[in-house]
């Protein structure tokens, strides 16, 4: 889901209010996908820098038990790559090799983002069943991730108590 939280950077194609063609700028993610679908802007791919914050991320959660946090707006990102990936190589009728490219960095980032959901996840259940409503859990969280805990906790205080 594309929030505005993420700033996307794009190449203007065409101009369009105060842009001008050729201009660099940061869009919110929902513009930018808006703009790009009109063929007004060109997304610059950062997908491989979201997959090495990915990479980054997981290291240091295999490394530490306790949640760390997370560079913001992360998943954010991700998610729009991901539609960015998927959706160039379903309307892309150009080179092979670049299409090729983006599906390998595509399943990449896929994967890389699911496993980095699911160790966050099974260490947010791990930190409600020790720690429910901990403001120092929730300082570590990304806005996602804290509507997970504080609705876990808010169950598991309802089964077991404080």
């Amino acid at each position: 889901m594309l929030t505005g939280k993420a700033l996307i950077p794009v190449k203007v194609l065409k101009s369009f209010g105060n842009w001008k063609e050729g201009d660099m700028i940061l869009l919110e993610d929902w513009k930018a996908r808006e703009l790009w679908e009109m063929g007004i802007v060109e997304v610059i791919d950062e997908a491989d820098k979201v997959i090495g914050e990915i990479d980054r991320v997981l290291s240091e959660e295999r490394k530490n038990p306790p949640l760390s946090p997370i560079p913001e707006a992360l998943y954010e990102r991700a998610e729009f790559y991901i539609y960015y990936l998927e959706k160039f190589v379903q309307v892309s009728r150009g080179n092979i090799d670049v299409i090729q490219t983006k599906l390998t960095k595509l399943q990449n980032l896929k994967k890389k983002y699911k496993m980095l959901k699911e160790i966050r996840f099974k260490k947010i259940l791990e930190a409600v069943r020790l720690r429910p409503n901990s403001m120092e859990i929730l300082a570590r969280l990304s806005p996602e991730e804290k509507r997970i805990y504080l609705q876990i906790s808010k169950i598991r205080n309802e089964w077991i108590g404080e």
